[in-house]
């Protein structure tokens, strides 16, 4: 059941445990990240910025910088997303 159908019925949703849903995807995002194959010299220009040996790069919504967790929303990028991606990285280099 939807958790808002559950709300409006007032009655707790009850979630199976990961290893029993049968479902592909998750209503709550909780499945294992995608992990995204970047071009080699992308990936070290990343690291090298970041000052960060174990990049590791994961398919998103949107381009955030988690500790050494990359997120993208596809491992192809078009210009204004790359602009986003080193704003993003320069802010975390910054603090």
């Amino acid at each position: 059941m939807h958790p808002i159908h559950a709300q409006l019925l007032g009655l707790t949703p009850l979630k199976l445990k990961a290893r029993y849903d049968t479902q592909a995807t998750s209503e709550d995002g909780e499945n294992a990240p995608i992990h995204l194959q970047l071009p080699a010299q992308l990936t070290a220009d990343i690291s090298l910025a970041l000052n960060c040996t174990d990049l590791v790069v994961v398919s998103g919504d949107s381009i955030a910088l988690n500790g050494s967790i990359l997120t993208l929303p596809s491992d192809t990028l078009n210009t204004q997303q790359k602009q986003h991606l080193w704003q993003v990285i320069s802010h975390a280099i910054s603090t």
